[in-house]
């Protein structure tokens, strides 16, 4: 799809899924693929995240056959949000410029955490006989433009480091989470006896989550990572990820007008995500009167 289709800035998904992707008859209605969004509404092709949803955008992308420039965000470097990346086509053709932006991944560079895929040992074609020209930009929290658009970067909550994307044409502005956990205090039990360290640590943690609802403040559309219910994370925590009430109850706080929930639980299908959804519709209208709420379909297309 061309990215100056219609006025004003959309996202359409391409990936909907965390973890793994998860094809097959009973996922079929939201979708299987792992992370990739397109942000349209600007003179740049411009993608985020890199899963297997990546594959189709590819291919939508070749069809136009003219040379391609590609700015491809990366929200971090687990293999939910590259593993698509061999497999997008426009790697392959010469005269195209694929230009890979994201966080430095530990021990590893962006470069070699996004190539280490393409090793004869787990793929047929290494990194270095691609035909398009690929170039690496590692970022920090920071503000920078493609194009009409600017972005700015908040780090995450995750195992790993993470950026955020916060995106504005001046005009409409969207934040994509990336994978993202709510901090809180890996020392605190119930009942433990409450000290200067142990405040401190909660005013610290208090801080963190402040720092992430003012970064999604005001925007007009909300792409949050919300992998599991309220009643899963509390087995699930410290994996990286939020539950939905979480990610509910902070787009109320921080004037979100729309929330699109997004990196879905492989294991719900799509009945179960219909319930979820639902739900999660029904809570949003008792916090505010104006948030509205969906879950992510691959091949939709949202206005931001």
């Amino acid at each position: 799809m061309s990215p100056t289709s219609g006025k004003g800035l959309k996202a359409k998904f391409y990936g909907v899924r965390g973890s793994i992707p998860c094809p097959g008859q009973a996922t079929s209605v939201y979708g299987g693929n792992t992370s990739c969004v397109q942000i349209l509404g600007g003179p740049e092709i411009i993608v985020l995240d890199g899963g297997t949803g990546i594959r189709e955008l590819g291919l939508e992308l070749i069809r136009q056959r003219k040379a391609l420039r590609v700015h491809l965000l990366l929200t971090h470097t687990h293999w939910d949000h590259i593993q698509g990346f061999p497999f997008f086509s426009p790697i392959y053709f010469p005269g195209n410029e694929i230009i890979v932006y994201g966080p430095r991944a530990l021990e590893k560079s962006l470069e070699e955490a996004l190539m280490v895929q393409m090793q004869y040992a787990y793929f047929p074609v290494r990194g270095v006989e691609l035909a398009a020209k690929i170039r690496f930009m590692e970022l920090d929290e920071e503000t920078f433009k493609i194009g009409d658009i600017e972005f700015t970067t908040k780090s995450m909550n995750h195992p790993i480091r993470v950026l955020a994307y916060r995106f504005t044409d001046g005009h409409s502005t969207g934040v994509y989470t990336g994978d993202n956990e709510p901090y809180y205090d890996v020392l605190d039990t119930k009942g433990a006896k409450s000290d200067t360290s142990s405040q401190r640590r909660r005013e610290f943690i208090k801080e963190c989550n402040d720092r992430v609802a003012e970064f999604i403040r005001g925007c007009h559309l909300l792409i949050a990572d919300s992998q599991y219910t309220d009643e899963e994370y509390e087995s699930k925590r410290g994996w990286g990820h939020s539950s939905i009430g979480y990610v509910l109850d902070v787009a109320a706080r921080s004037e979100v007008k729309k929330v699109v929930l997004f990196h879905h639980e492989p294991t719900h299908d799509d009945k179960v995500l219909a319930r979820i959804e639902k739900q999660a519709v029904a809570r949003a209208r008792s916090l505010s009167k104006s948030m509205r709420v969906t879950m992510a379909r691959e091949g939709r297309t949202y206005p931001v």
